[in-house]
């Protein structure tokens, strides 16, 4: 599902706690009068959160994706910011890790399998899922990736690998907990969790003041950012927390600017008219290239304790 869905939220809940650090000290913002999407903000930690996300069965649904499907997304892209994140990361994990022995690395939601296609390049020996049919059935036809379908459930992997990643995974499930949990289990105590997020950025600021002021009207940002396929936004100190009551140990926690979709596609899904769109993605794009724009996700790195 995307900021255009139809279908009504889910309830929202009477006395939210915050996901990440269980504060109960809550903003509950207006709802946007689009979507009918509720924004809640942790005054302790900074995160944000979809007060109404989407049912199990409609989550389920919308990321039953088959192959075409899934390879039209892969097209919206931008490759080289893509393969310039991956090729840094893994050499960064290498280094954090004994590379005296062979290191395996398990990719969580790994997509099409593009990642651990450069993974095994760079000497891992690569493993994964994905919960679309989709993007298994691609991995193995275009990298012979072979991944397991289903989520961390269906996967008994308890103690085995060096390092887990996870690329914008974690805004994507309704119980991060529960996925932090499981990447925990799979990795080998002194292992290395690699994970991207979404983070709640300047202009995920101005938008929220938008909407605020307007009381839901004004909400094409906070529709985009906040949605069924971003379930929460982190700040440093939220993702912190979680990572900490999940039993990690944290490395480091570093804002960046990376942006995989194509500014004209994510202007697109703004709502931002075509003639307007074309000006503004020549701009954008030098904007990003050159690290000026919005840093819009955390890079995190955490170990498992020895």
């Amino acid at each position: 599902m995307d900021s255009r869905d139809t279908r009504l939220p889910s309830p929202v809940e009477a006395n939210p706690r915050c996901p990440s650090c269980l504060s109960t000290d809550i903003r509950v913002h207006a709802a946007s009068r689009k979507t009918g999407r509720i924004i809640n903000e942790c005054r302790v930690c900074g995160s944000h959160n979809l007060a109404n996300p989407p049912t199990s069965e409609d989550l389920n649904e919308s990321l039953d994706i088959d192959r075409d499907e899934f390879a039209a997304w892969t097209e919206r892209t931008r490759t080289h910011v893509i393969e310039r994140s991956h090729t840094a990361t893994l050499q960064r994990l290498a280094g954090m890790l004994d590379s005296s022995s062979d290191l395996s690395l398990f990719d969580i939601g790994a997509g099409a399998g593009n990642f651990l296609s450069l993974a095994r390049d760079a000497g891992f020996q690569p493993a994964g899922n994905d919960v679309s049919p989709g993007a298994v059935v691609l991995a193995k036809e275009r990298y012979d990736i072979d991944m397991h379908l289903g989520d961390l459930s269906v996967i008994d992997d308890a103690g085995k690998h060096d390092a887990v990643t996870m690329w914008c995974v974690l805004a994507h499930v309704t119980d991060g907990d529960q996925l932090l949990s499981g990447a925990l289990e799979i990795l080998k105590p002194g292992g290395v969790l690699f994970l991207q997020t979404p983070r709640w950025s300047a202009m995920d600021t101005i938008g929220m003041r938008l909407s605020d002021l307007t009381r839901g009207r004004a909400t094409r940002i906070t529709d985009r950012r906040i949605a069924e396929h971003h379930m929460t936004l982190h700040s440093t100190a939220s993702m912190r927390r979680k990572l900490e009551r999940a039993g990690f140990e944290i490395v480091a926690i570093e804002p960046r600017a990376r942006y995989s979709l194509t500014t004209s596609d994510y202007l697109e899904s703004l709502g931002v008219p075509a003639a307007l769109r074309n000006r503004l993605s020549r701009m954008i794009d030098t904007f990003v290239e050159r690290d000026w724009f919005f840093r819009n996700v955390l890079d995190v790195y955490a170990r498992k304790p020895s």
